[in-house]
């Protein structure tokens, strides 16, 4: 953990000393919360090294605040530090921070499930390659490693199928094939993949092939609307062809991985 999350955490726990390092008075006082607290883990936390009990601490005090930093497994990724930076903007503030999207909601038409993995299983169930389709797309795609390589059909859930296809025809409807290719909107980068989460334990929504990565080298994983190329005004149609069949952007939700789109709610 870096100095600034250490701190978040050491405020957390009411330590007297926050200067934002895991010295003893900290991992005691880590191993005493983690004690009462009993955190339902995979693995048994008590074996992790004490930076990762540190990270699952504070994990649990995101979740305690009100925020989400992910599953309870002590790694820190994208979503734990979303979780922690919430964390501390309450404890500096005395208030969480106002949703950097005013936005309502998207609509949910398709009834997309939450991001657990119980209700993943219940709509799509198990991950793996049984519930794919071929999808047909209404204009070719370039992949995102290899652009002169294009692709006219790709691999995704049955369910998520029709839905994919008609969001696609609608970019293709606004934009035209001329400016999908200037904004990089046909670089794709992936869809169906047995993996985690980066940084995580938990499976990724791409183990489902619910999920599709576009334009990775413009959208990186830990990039904020500062610098993610699908953050620019001149993408807002493209979003709300997604939003408008309910999928979710985690770029327009947490402002990070502006390249994922998903078949899921948070």
């Amino acid at each position: 953990m870096q100095a600034p999350a250490l701190r978040t955490l050491q405020t957390a726990l009411h330590l007297p000393d926050i200067d934002g390092r895991l010295g003893p008075h900290t991992r005691n006082a880590v191993q005493a919360f983690l004690q009462q607290a009993a955190p339902d883990t995979i693995e048994d936390w008590r074996s992790w090294p004490a930076g990762r009990q540190a990270q699952l601490a504070l994990q649990l005090q995101c979740r305690a605040a009100g925020f989400d930093p992910g599953p309870l497994d002590g790694l820190w990724g994208p979503q734990s530090r979303h979780g922690a930076e919430q964390l501390a903007y309450l404890q500096a503030h005395g208030q969480p921070p106002a949703p950097w999207r005013q936005e309502n909601v998207p609509p949910n038409p398709n009834g997309w499930p939450l991001e657990r993995s119980a209700e993943l299983r219940a709509s799509y169930g198990e991950p793996g390659e049984a519930g794919l389709v071929s999808c047909p797309l209404p204009y070719p795609l370039r992949l995102a490693w290899d652009p002169a390589t294009r692709v006219e059909r790709l691999r995704c859930h049955a369910r998520v199928a029709p839905s994919l296809g008609r969001v696609l025809a609608r970019v293709l409807d606004h934009y035209g094939i001329g400016q999908l290719g200037e904004l990089g909107l046909d670089l794709f980068g992936g869809c169906y993949q047995m993996r985690d989460k980066r940084g995580g334990s938990a499976l990724s929504t791409h183990a489902w092939g619910i999920a599709l990565d576009f334009d990775p080298d413009h959208n990186q994983l830990r990039w904020n609307s500062q610098r993610a190329r699908f953050a620019r005004p001149e993408y807002e149609p493209w979003w709300q062809c997604w939003e408008a069949e309910g999928w979710v952007s985690l770029g327009r939700s947490r402002n990070y991985d502006w390249m994922h789109v998903q078949a899921a709610r948070l």
